[in-house]
């Protein structure tokens, strides 16, 4: 503010001290002329302009009018007076006046249309310099880009290239720029892509692929781009060429489609052979199931001939031998049964289906009647269960493992308690095998229950006969609808597993106790996992050793008809 207020004062200043320069100038040269009259406003025109020139029109106006005051009382008649009644006088007066005025508008006006000539004279400048440095951006990287980019004007001739020109054609900007497309690309090349050129002439936007065998840089594939340029009033007035070498994809392609022949080739033959493959393994199976059993069922009668026809014969060594004889050749026979079992899931098509999980689990339960009564065991099924995607036996076979498995491995004091229940899973781990292994936890860890509120009960000591009778209980649980994966759950009241071998169970011939504590020959839980991960599902475990086990089985969700 300081400096400004002291820029008002310089200027208005510089006003006074111009006309008291010019004042004092026309004094000495009335002194040494001795003319009083002769030109009175002569120097104070030149007062008059530089103010305005170095002051501005304020300063300018403010001299204008000091001028005309000290002209009036030094020069003018009557002397030493501010006011004139000759009309000749005041008629000088107001034409200095105006001059004066005229002079200051005049000056500042100059001043004006050189500030504006200097702004846009800088503004050209800067407009060229930015031009400039787009236009350097522009062909840097119109040079930069491994296409061919060029300009085409209606007669056809290049106006524009990049540097990518003379990597295909050995020719430079200058031996291009002005020839016609045939001169450069040559006759055949040019015959090829000739329609295309007069589409984009014509206004179209253009793609196209071709094999040209140009005059210069030999046979290529490319890929072309031609965007026509179009003027406001409609005229064509050429158009823009990018064009991309795709020879190496195309070489590609060529060499995919041969690699892709020669696979389906090899597909064909290595189908051929796991058909033979199939087949001598059913030959196998053929020779397992009647040939190895064979021998052993005639073992395990002879051996119970023996028993029954010449007991009184045998002492009791011989007697524990023809016991020990009886039972190696069933559960050899059991084995081989299990093997057979295991080897079929893994060969064949099989078809799933809508399938209720309610019907399976009931033939499972029909065919362990005999394990149930003889354990006296409570089967708890938490109803309605879900339908599901599934093969009926595969999933029978299954769930007969997962319920016989927990009547099994139970101490022996201990009545078993089985609890059937099923859960909701929102993207569930369908068509992983991996198991998991977690803490011993009930069904507050799980996605969503689907058990509804009536639960279903077998019990073994309710019923005399072969078939359980079913016996309504309710609970508080909760209900929900479809999703992708239903988790069928079989919870027990066992042994339970320690988490070591959690992981390991589901393999064949993994056993965690000796066969004189739990029989069986390993295999169960190893079909369990190949026949769930055929119909697309997984399976895994959560316990804690001595506090029971919870296995699961996790299926697709069937499909709502």
């Amino acid at each position: 503010m300081w400096k400004e207020r002291r820029r008002i004062v310089w200027r208005y200043s510089m006003a006074i001290s111009t006309v008291a320069i010019a004042l004092l100038g026309k004094l000495l040269l009335n002194y040494w002329s001795g003319q009083q009259y002769e030109t009175p406003f002569l120097l104070f025109f030149a007062a008059i302009m530089a103010t305005s020139r170095y002051g501005g029109i304020g300063p300018g106006i403010l001299a204008v009018v000091l001028s005309g005051l000290v002209s009036t009382y030094f020069f003018l008649t009557p002397a030493r007076s501010l006011f004139s009644t000759h009309l000749w006088t005041n008629f000088q007066l107001i034409i200095f006046l105006l001059e004066g005025l005229c002079i200051v508008a005049l000056i500042n006006s100059l001043k004006t249309a050189r500030r504006n000539t200097q702004t846009i004279s800088q503004q050209l400048l800067l407009s060229e310099d930015k031009g400039r440095q787009h236009q350097e951006l522009l062909n840097l990287i119109a040079n930069s880009l491994p296409v061919c980019i060029s300009y085409i004007d209606t007669q056809q001739c290049y106006q524009f290239i990049n540097k990518t020109y003379k990597d295909w054609f050995g020719l430079s900007p200058e031996e291009i720029y002005g020839k016609h497309i045939a001169e450069v690309l040559g006759e055949a090349a040019y015959e090829i892509i000739k329609d295309k050129l007069e589409q984009a002439l014509a206004g179209n936007l253009v793609e196209y692929e071709a094999e040209l065998p140009y005059r210069e840089g030999g046979r290529r594939y490319i890929q072309a781009i031609l965007v026509p340029d179009i003027a406001k009033n409609g005229e064509v007035r050429g158009y823009c060429g990018l064009v991309i070498d795709i020879s190496d994809r195309k070489q590609a392609e060529a060499e995919i489609k041969q690699l892709n022949e020669n696979l389906e080739q090899k597909v064909k033959e290595r189908t051929t052979q796991l058909q033979e493959v199939n087949q001598e393994l059913e030959a196998f199976t053929y020779s397992v199931s009647h040939d190895l059993r064979a021998p052993l069922r005639a073992m395990q009668g002879l051996a119970q001939a023996l028993q029954e026809d010449y007991k009184s014969n045998l002492d009791e060594t011989a007697q524990e031998y023809t016991n020990r004889i009886v039972t190696a050749a069933a559960r050899m026979d059991t084995l081989i049964l299990d093997l057979l079992a295991y080897s079929r899931l893994g060969r064949g098509e099989i078809w799933l289906q809508r399938l209720s999980l309610e019907s399976a689990i009931a033939d499972a339960i029909n065919e362990l009647d005999s394990d149930i009564q003889i354990s006296q065991a409570h089967i708890t099924i938490e109803s309605t269960l879900p339908m599901v995607k599934a093969h009926r036996s595969i999933l029978v076979q299954v769930l007969i493992n997962l319920i016989g498995n927990a009547l099994k491995f139970v101490a022996s004091d201990v009545k078993p308690q089985v609890r059937i229940w099923a859960e909701e899973r929102v993207g569930g781990q369908g068509g992983h095998s991996d198991t998991e292994t977690r803490g011993n936890s009930d069904t507050g860890n799980t996605d969503e229950t689907l058990s509804a509120s009536p639960r279903l009960s077998f019990s073994a000591s309710s019923t005399s006969s072969s078939e359980a009778s079913p016996r309504l209980s309710f609970s508080a649980s909760s209900t929900s609808s479809s999703s992708k994966f239903i988790r069928l759950w079989v919870g027990d009241n066992g042994i339970g597993i320690a988490s070591q071998h959690q992981q390991r169970i589901f393999r064949t011939f993994e056993r965690l106790h000796g066969i004189e504590s739990y029989p069986g020959t390993g295999i169960g839980l190893a079909i369990i996992k190949r026949g769930i991960e055929r119909m697309g599902g997984s399976v895994g475990v959560e316990s804690q050793l001595g506090q029971g086990s919870q296995f699961w089985i996790e299926l697709p969700l069937a499909d709502n008809c």
